[in-house]
């Protein structure tokens, strides 16, 4: 005897309430982050009664930890990156049981601060609108110059600056560059993954549903199959371990989500202890990451140039560098403030010749990005600017038992321009630096005649603040 239609229906039903977890409800305290002064979200995540451990995972920043188990409701609390630029975090949660998961998700806007400068007429009052947001009024000094602190949103584009001095109002916008970025938070579940049944690849962004067409997934130890929000990993049978790489179709491959997982083996063994680092996650990597080489941070690069008879010697340089909104923040705008060396000491005839030239090079220039992988950077560089030139010559001429000394001073500024290739192997916030230059710094007084520039060689590091 067949059971009735509507029975079997309701047996379905049943049946796949039973195979998906509940997605769990989230509220997270302050629903929006001011970087630099926000330091931590409070996430509280409602489950029903009974349910497993339930695992975050983030686009960026860390957790203070990323598994809570016991209890209708579990407190969360997440650090935002250590970044001043504006962008959106993606924060998921789900139940951690060995069912399908239902993934809930929280998409943050950090905002970034900064200050506008603004020229109108003096005594002014003036206001800042950026989005639903008004700073100020800030009062124009004597010259019409006013500062006017901000909060910028990810999605803001411009400002509105209103100016008004008695009854007239002026009105008009500025372009606000805000770095463009899609978010990506990708995690591997359940912890480890087991040989038999496999588990998913959680992928989550700002927009409510990704197209496998939109993303590029290469996994090793394992294979990976789309299926709607998720994706289902299936590990190889003699696996330890899975590595999984998720990245916008369209974005550079240093802007890959990196994460791995263990792999529980089909048959029992006897229990291992691991050690873990103090400093290092027990679950898998769940954090987008946010490359440093992107961060404004500052540089150092000492080294010797090498150029024809005695223009070679020491040089130093000190610099910052600022990455720019071009080409997926790939180039950077740098300054650098040098210090270089020559010297030349000999004897004309009856003469004894002293020559000491110190320059001070002031440039500016471009770095562009030409290969990534892992730690390892390679730039290019290309600038120009001023070299300020002290040239000191002494000479004694020795006649028959008569000295006669003489000395000339000159000091000149002349064009310097470069072009250099740079290595740069990242550990944290440092980066170890090594560069190889070609100069043309030309130099010519009425007593001296020099070339400042040459190919040079340097090391030096690099420091995100």
């Amino acid at each position: 005897m067949r059971p009735p239609l509507h029975f079997a229906v309701c047996l379905l039903m049943l049946g796949a309430a039973v195979a998906r977890a509940e997605p769990p409800e989230v509220e997270a305290t302050p629903g929006r982050v001011v970087l630099g002064k926000d330091t931590a979200v409070e996430v509280r995540v409602r489950v029903p009664k009974g349910a497993g451990p339930v695992r975050a995972a983030a686009s960026s920043g860390t957790w203070a930890q990323p598994r809570l188990e016991g209890g209708a409701e579990r407190v969360f609390r997440w650090t935002p990156p250590p970044v001043r630029y504006p962008l959106w975090a993606v924060l998921a949660f789900w139940v951690e049981d060995g069912r399908a998961p239902e993934v809930t998700t929280v998409v943050l806007p950090l905002l970034g601060r900064t200050t506008l400068d603004v020229s109108t007429a003096p005594g002014a009052e003036v206001v800042v609108a950026v989005g639903d947001a008004r700073f100020g009024p800030v009062r124009a000094d004597g010259h019409g110059r006013a500062q006017v602190p901000v909060e910028v949103p990810p999605d803001a584009t411009e400002a509105r600056v209103l100016a008004t001095r008695g009854t007239l109002t002026t009105d008009r916008s500025t372009p606000l560059e805000v770095p463009a970025g899609r978010p990506l938070v990708a995690a591997l579940t359940p912890d480890p993954l087991p040989v038999e049944g496999g588990g998913w690849l959680i992928i989550a962004g700002t927009q409510e549903r990704i197209s496998p067409s939109e993303l590029d997934v290469v996994a090793e130890g394992a294979t990976v199959t789309p299926e709607l929000a998720r994706y289902t990993v299936r590990p190889r049978a003699d696996a330890t371990n899975v590595s999984v790489t998720v990245r916008w179709s369209d974005a550079p491959a240093d802007d890959a989500v990196r994460i791995q997982g263990a792999v529980k083996p089909a048959a029992a063994r006897p229990a291992e202890v691991i050690a873990i680092p103090a400093d290092a996650h027990p679950y898998p990597a769940l954090e987008g990451r946010i490359p440093i080489s992107r961060l404004t941070s500052l540089f150092l690069l000492g080294g010797a140039a090498f150029a024809s008879g005695a223009n070679g010697g020491p040089l130093l340089g000190l610099g910052v560098s600022v990455p720019l909104p071009v080409w997926r923040r790939r180039v950077a705008a740098e300054a650098e403030l040098g210090l270089r060396h020559a010297s030349l000491e000999g004897q004309q005839g009856s003469t004894q010749v002293r020559s000491r030239v110190w320059g001070m090079p002031l440039l500016l220039s471009a770095r562009v990005t030409l290969f990534q992988r892992g730690s390892f950077q390679l730039d290019g560089r290309a600038g120009g600017g001023v070299l300020a030139l002290s040239h000191h010559l002494s000479t004694q001429g020795i006649g028959t038992g008569d000295v006669f000394p003489a000395a000339v001073d000159e000091r000149r500024v002349r064009a310097m321009g470069f072009l250099a290739a740079q290595g740069a192997y990242q550990w944290g916030r440092w980066s170890l630096l090594t560069e190889v230059r070609g100069a043309l710094a030309p130099v010519e007084t009425p007593s001296l005649r020099a070339e400042l520039g040459g190919v040079s060689v340097s090391a030096g590091l690099r420091f995100v603040p």
